[in-house]
């Protein structure tokens, strides 16, 4: 359980876990049934399940959702007849559509790029073309200059573009 929980964390992505999970969550004083909640509880997750759903009188069919979403919403949970030795449990689950948000990027077409017009223009540039003059300069000016010919020539080169990404 513990890797299938690590791995739904990597995605931002709705989560509904629901089945027969052979832990009696009702008994407070089983093992397995602590070290579920503590499981839930560090992934942020809610079992929601609250009344037996085994002919034994246990909870081992569980409905588990992650608590940190506003978009997704369980409702009208009931455990119904049994169908075998385990009830059928039923719920409502409730997705309101999510405003993604747009975000504007500023990043350069690299693809577009031609490095051998870029080298020539770099090699032609104050920064290559006469080393000599560049000995009286402090670091702080050989840096200014550094950014400057640079954002000038990759400007020439490879402008910078908006990119609209939506934010999940």
């Amino acid at each position: 359980m513990s890797a299938v929980f690590e791995r739904l964390s990597a995605y931002n992505c709705l989560v509904v876990a629901c089945g027969d999970f052979n832990v009696h969550v009702d008994r407070a004083d089983n093992v397995n049934a602590v070290r579920l909640e503590q499981l839930l509880q560090s992934f942020g997750c809610t079992q929601h399940v609250t009344e037996p759903t085994h002919n034994a009188g246990h909870t081992l069919d569980l409905v588990i959702t992650r608590n940190d979403t506003e978009i997704m919403e369980i409702s009208d949970l009931r455990v119904s007849v049994m169908v075998s030795d385990h009830a059928l449990i039923q719920f409502r689950l409730c997705v309101k559509k999510s405003c993604a948000k747009t975000l504007v990027v500023t990043s350069r077409a690299w693809r577009r790029l031609s490095l051998n017009a870029f080298m020539a223009d770099l090699a032609a540039s104050p920064l290559c073309f006469d080393l000599a003059a560049l000995n009286d300069q402090d670091v702080d000016d050989l840096v200014k200059l550094y950014r400057v010919v640079m954002t000038e020539l990759l400007d020439q080169h490879c402008p910078t573009i908006e990119v609209r990404r939506r934010d999940a």
